[in-house]
């Protein structure tokens, strides 16, 4: 007999452990449903509540687990089974949706789901929905009818564009003003290499601009005029348009790999997005850099495994170009000669917050007065590169300004090829800076608040040495121990042989030319 030793959640995956090998498959079924599930070892199961097959919600309802031997609990992890309830709470906390667990008079496991509001009138028990006010019924009447009205306009303006059978492209955020990483690197490779289609370009800073209801008109007008759109980050308004059957949502995804938890791997969590209604399920492609990337970013977009394609990061594809790493060092000495006669740390810590609105970095945990004495006694430049979302001032000592810099405006993937030493935290910048073989710091001053509200992924996939310091102390410590750094020897371990050819693959098996 196969009995359950063990359940654990690992962030919104529910892992299953047995007692030995189960042979045949396992499966979750109710009375409607039959869902295979996932292998972790011979022994062991997950179910993703946010990601059953092919990118959708495990529904509300009574499952039980299904298999040619029969499964019961095992007595000690009865006593315990109380405590692997889930709440998983989401849209301001207003709503939940929650995981517990049963057993029948035969110890076989019961997982009961369901869909939870709050309500703020409990008093009032026949009432099944939490009472509206007028205030909030006028907002949720309007909201409906602009969602109409939008997708309205949508279809509309995609029936007069797709009469022409040319290639429409847009190039779409809503996170900056302008084109960086992936999108401009595809951008500029489609322009460069005359594709025969129609490129349109989108961006928008949502988060640090007026949000109105013209604005939003224009920006569906682009995206109504186009068949295949690529994105870079998470776009809300895409939650709300039904695009054409035969439109290509393209996610290229900002990040090189997904150290801390985003998206779905985040459901229950601050910024949790909503379990079905979000445009991470809208997509058509995602862009992976390889394959072992695949069950990360699965779990992050809650979609299903058919829709990744691992072709590389197109601002990868000529990073280790040996010729365009010199102009871009003669650019930046050019800005400033001492980053090319000092040795150079790199300072990009990702934001703290919920998101680009709130997003922020606590500089007094950084010493600038103590990194300033540091550099002016090693001859080091410390180069301060914030998350792109943080927009707060560095007061940076006027005794120290030669030595200590903030280069916000810059690209950090420019800097990386100047950097001797990077000291981050959770940011994927590490990706970057992992393909040189210069010394990497992790300064994690917020270990467990910052890993407890943002769980983690894996941190070893592109660093496989950890320097790890969670004060600043230890981190002064280990740049000293770092401070004999031959800075001719810069490139010495750089691989020429990484060319992923991201954007040609792109172009070829999705754009089509």
């Amino acid at each position: 007999m196969i009995k359950i030793i063990n359940l654990y959640w690992e962030r919104a995956n529910l892992h299953i452990v047995f007692n030995k090998k189960v042979k045949d498959d396992i499966y979750l079924s109710n009375e409607m449903k039959k869902l295979e599930l996932e292998r972790v070892s011979d022994k062991e199961i997950v179910l993703s509540i946010t990601n059953i097959p092919e990118g959708n919600m495990l529904d509300a309802g009574t499952w039980f687990l299904e298999c040619d031997e029969d499964i019961t609990l095992d007595k000690e992890v009865l006593k315990v089974l109380d405590d692997k309830s889930r709440n998983f709470l989401y849209r301001e906390e207003k709503y939940a949706y929650l995981v517990s667990f049963k057993f029948d008079d035969e110890l076989h496991l019961i997982i009961k789901t369901m869909f939870m509001m709050i309500n703020n009138k409990p008093e009032k028990f026949y009432r099944l929905n939490e009472a509206k006010d007028v205030t909030g019924k006028l907002k949720l009447f309007c909201t409906i009818i602009a969602v109409v009205l939008f997708n309205i306009f949508y279809k509309i303006v995609y029936f007069f564009s797709s009469i022409s059978n040319t290639k429409r492209i847009l190039f779409l955020t809503e996170n900056s003003t302008s084109l960086t990483g992936n999108l401009k690197a595809l951008h500029d490779y489609i322009t460069n290499n005359k594709c025969n289609c129609k490129i349109r370009v989108y961006t928008v800073n949502r988060y640090k601009s007026n949000i109105n209801v013209f604005s939003m008109f224009k920006e569906i007008f682009y995206i109504a005029r186009s068949n295949v759109i690529f994105l870079d980050n998470y776009t809300p308004l895409l939650t709300h348009v039904a695009l054409a059957r035969e439109v290509k949502l393209v996610q290229l995804w900002h990040a090189g790999i997904g150290f801390k938890a985003v998206g779905y791997a985040r459901f229950g969590l601050d910024g949790s997005p909503h379990p079905i209604k979000s445009c991470h399920r809208c997509y058509t492609h995602v862009i992976v850099d390889q394959d072992r990337l695949i069950d990360i970013y699965k779990e992050v977009f809650g979609c299903g495994k058919s829709i990744f394609y691992s072709y590389g990061m197109p601002r990868i594809d000529d990073y280790l170009n040996l010729d365009i790493i010199k102009e871009k060092c003669n650019e930046l000495y050019k800005k400033n000669s001492t980053l090319k006669t000092r040795k150079n740390i790199l300072f990009a810590p990702t934001y703290r917050g919920s998101g680009q609105s709130d997003a922020y970095y606590d500089m007094s945990k950084i010493d600038l007065n103590e990194v300033g004495k540091f550099c002016l006694d090693n001859e080091f430049n410390f180069i301060i590169k914030l998350h792109p979302f943080i927009d707060q001032k560095i007061d940076i000592p006027k005794k120290y300004s030669d030595y200590i810099h903030n280069y916000n405006d810059i690209d950090i993937n420019d800097l990386i090829y100047i950097t001797d030493i990077m000291v981050t935290d959770y940011s994927s910048c590490a990706y970057e800076y992992s393909m040189f073989n210069r010394p990497l710091i992790f300064y994690r001053y917020d270990k467990e608040e910052y890993e407890a509200l943002r769980p983690l992924h894996t941190l070893d996939v592109f660093a496989s040495v950890q320097e790890e310091v969670i004060s600043f102390e230890e981190l002064l410590e280990k740049l000293n121990k770092y401070s004999n750094i031959d800075v001719n020897r810069r490139f010495d371990n750089v691989s020429k042989t990484i060319n992923n050819d991201s954007c040609k693959k792109i172009v070829k098996e999705i754009i089509g030319e």
